[in-house]
This record gives structure tokens, sequence and C-alpha cells, in this order.
């Protein structure tokens, strides 16, 4: 084997509309549904193929741009590696370089990103069959499936029961991080559902099949994180009020994204902050 060097771009997304239906008695998992949006940014991971032999630890080298972020064994991407490891090359070596571009905790998914992007390139050795690769991308995180499909999807279970989704397109979406990330586990509480309480019925494919419209979209999550993080609600009113026909949390947050149906509308919108960024559907 040759040294080669690939670059892996790992989208960031956003959720569209998210409701939490329930809790999943046997193991307390929450249920939704919710409909993905892959967009045209996000981590770029470089790698570089060579011969080394030894243990993983010594076969494959991990580091990352955001000095936050862990680069040992809790990384997903070293992750998704232990997980496909039985199946690559036993001589297979890879220096791997992580530039973070998506915020930790923004609700964007760069962690689950950067799982997804590292089992499609192993695949490449492992050749798992789609419904196996999926699998394990399970194992990783309940978002990390998605990132294998990508585009447009709409999700139920705990995020993992995927099928393809077609909105329109013409669109951008103005991203506001506010600064501070939100823990997945505190956002949930925030919810405070048991699991007595009755599992609510999904909604979001009748509504699409009347006729799409953004007023379809809602994230359960705005209601039950703002009272507590009141700097959100107000970029999300300003986004309103510099004319995004929505506005919401992306999945339990941080980011606040605004929907703005042109260039002109998004660039101003963008322009009330002092870190926001435009991005486009993929």
């Amino acid at each position: 084997m040759k040294e080669n060097t690939l670059i892996l771009q790992a989208h960031a997304k956003i959720n569209l509309g998210l409701r939490i239906l329930g809790r999943r008695p046997g193991d307390a998992y929450h249920l939704l549904e919710t409909v993905f949006q892959e967009l045209d940014f996000g981590d770029e991971i470089r790698i570089r193929e060579m011969k080394r032999k030894g243990s993983p630890q010594q076969r494959f080298r991990l580091r990352c741009s955001d000095p936050e972020l862990p680069a040992d064994g809790s990384n997903l991407i070293l992750k998704a590696l232990a997980l496909m490891l039985p199946r690559l090359p036993e001589d297979l070596g890879l220096d791997i370089t992580l530039r973070k571009r998506i915020p930790l905790g923004s609700g964007l998914g760069g962690g689950s990103s950067d799982a997804a992007a590292m089992l499609k390139y192993l695949n490449r050795y492992a050749k798992l069959p789609q419904e196996e690769l999926h699998a394990r991308a399970l194992q990783l995180g309940a978002d990390v499936p998605f990132f294998l499909l990508g585009g447009t999807a709409y999700a139920q279970g705990i995020g993992d029961k995927l099928r393809k989704l077609e909105i329109p397109k013409d669109w951008y979406a103005v991203l506001v991080f506010p600064g501070f990330g939100i823990s997945t586990p505190g956002a949930y509480a925030a919810l405070r559902i048991s699991l007595t309480d009755r599992v609510k019925k999904a909604i979001i494919p009748s509504q699409l099949e009347k006729g799409f419209s953004w007023e379809i979209f809602e994230n359960t999550f705005d209601a039950a994180i703002i009272p507590s993080y009141p700097r959100i609600g107000e970029i999300r009113d300003r986004l309103y009020q510099k004319g995004a026909v929505y506005a919401a949390l992306s999945g339990s947050g941080s980011t606040v994204f605004g929907i703005c149906e042109s260039c002109d509308i998004a660039e101003k919108a963008s322009a009330a902050f002092d870190h926001a960024l435009i991005a486009r559907p993929l």
C-alpha cells in the first residue's frame, strides 16, 4: 500500500421539524418524528493512508483543530474505527486530522456526521452491506444513520427509521450559534416526559401530503429550552423580524436557524448577528 491522502466532508444538519412523541418502555429512549436536512457546510476530515503495523493506538492517530474535543478513544471517529477494525487490513495505518467547523453542542450533528463519514470511508475496505453498516452507525448514535443517507429524510423511532423525503429546496438557512452549547441529556430532561405519558401520533407525513408549508414544522425543544436560555428566544425572534419564514432550534440546540426564501433576505438576516452563517440544503 502506497501513501495516499483523502479529504472527507462531514456535513452539518438541521432538524426542520422535531416532535417528541413519548418514551420507549424498554429502554426509556425518547420516541420522535423529525425531518433531517443535510447542509452544504461542515467538518473536514483529512486522512493519510500508509502501511503501519502494531496496536490500534500505533496504527491510527487522530488530531483535532478544536482543543476542547478529545482526540482519544472517546472521539466518535475512533469509535467508528474500533467498530470496523476486524474488517480492515492488518497493515492499514491512518493519520487523521479533523478540522472542526461545527461547534460542539450546537445541535448540528458534528460528531455524528464525523462518525458517518468515517464509516463510509472504512467500508471501502470492510464492504459491509448497507443494513449492517446502518446497524453499526446506530451503535455510535441515533443521528449517525441519517448521515449515511444524507439529503432530506423523515425519521421516526429514536431517529433511526429513515426514508427519503422531497421538499422544496429553493431556500437558505441562516445559522446562529449563541456561543454556548446545550447538553443533550439536559435538554431531554427539561421536556419532563415520563414513561407513563401517552405516546403522541406522528403527523408530519399526513400534513406534507396536504401540501408543503413551513407552518407544518415545530420543535418541541423550543418551549422546554427557551425559558432557561432567553438568548435563544431573542435570536429566534430577531430572525423572524429580519424576514425568516420559519425559525427554531436545530435538534436540542443550541443553534437557532432561520429559513429565508431568497439570498437577499438571508444576507440581511445574517448581518443582524455578529456571528452567523448562511447554508444551503443538499
